[in-house]
């Protein structure tokens, strides 16, 4: 397990905002506004001041978001 995964659970992991930035191509504060915004998951709080992403959501919401252009 790398630093990176806080938890493995079957076919999910919840992931660090780093991984979430490389899956997404997005950084921390366009991703912030679209959890704002409740465009994007929010994250989960596993230790309490750390934040983690469902890394199958995350994949979801991309997958949605590519789903939606125009071909």
């Amino acid at each position: 397990m790398t630093s990176e995964i806080a938890t493995t659970t079957g076919n999910d992991r919840l992931v660090m905002l780093k991984v979430v930035e490389d899956i997404v191509g997005l950084k921390r504060t366009r991703i912030y506004k679209l959890i704002r915004e409740s465009d994007f998951p929010p994250p989960y709080k596993p230790g309490g001041a750390g934040s983690r992403w469902s890394e199958a959501e995350v994949r979801a919401w991309v997958s949605k978001i590519m789903a939606t252009r125009a071909v």
